[in-house]
């Protein structure tokens, strides 16, 4: 309620403001400086008034996001057979065929909002697969190494992604191959930065 009277409030008083600066030129141009002065102290006072509802608005919002990301579960599951694949094929509960740079597995987001999120990675590396995979969403990216797994499956923090789109997609794409293939990728999941 508090954000949408704040909203409402912006437009009056910003057309207040650019009413006030006209008013003061036509009042110096008058020379009627005594009305000019009053103009100009009043759209001062209403450009104070502006940056403190800009203010309150920030903070509406970060209360808002906060309390969005405090209802989110701690892990957020992309299963694998919802992923849409280039170049990659579903085979025995993994996403295999990582052998050609660009091969990607593109999920669509569950309307998550924006934010940091550490990309938890579940997969299978032999002694002659990896490379460096690039994880991406509508506007950030980053890129994490893809280690040989010594111990059968592993499950490894690819690092935090800024999330801008969280109705948009999130994509795992071959950036670089050690030999012929990078891994078969078991799980992927989604932890909030701020838990």
């Amino acid at each position: 309620y508090e954000r949408g009277l704040i909203e409402a409030s912006l437009a009056p008083v910003k057309q207040q403001i650019t009413t006030l600066a006209v008013l003061e030129k036509q009042f110096a141009a008058a020379r009627d400086y005594d009305a000019a002065i009053t103009a100009r102290d009043e759209r001062k006072r209403l450009q104070g008034e502006l940056a403190r509802l800009d203010k309150d608005l920030l903070l509406l919002q970060s209360r808002e996001q906060a309390l969005k990301t405090a209802l989110l579960p701690d892990r957020i599951k992309l299963p694998l057979e919802t992923a849409t694949l280039k170049e990659l094929r579903q085979e025995g509960g993994a996403i295999t065929g990582w052998s050609k740079i660009g091969a990607a597995a593109t999920w669509k987001l569950p309307s998550l909002p924006a934010g940091g999120y550490e990309v938890l990675l579940r997969y299978r590396c032999g002694a002659a697969e990896g490379g460096a995979l690039l994880v991406k969403e509508s506007r950030f990216s980053l890129t994490t190494t893809i280690e040989t797994t010594l111990k059968g499956p592993e499950e490894r923090n690819a690092g935090t992604l800024k999330i801008s789109d969280g109705s948009g997609t999130l994509t795992l794409a071959v950036e670089s191959l050690v030999t012929n293939n990078l891994m078969q990728l078991l799980a992927v999941e989604l932890v909030p930065a701020s838990r």
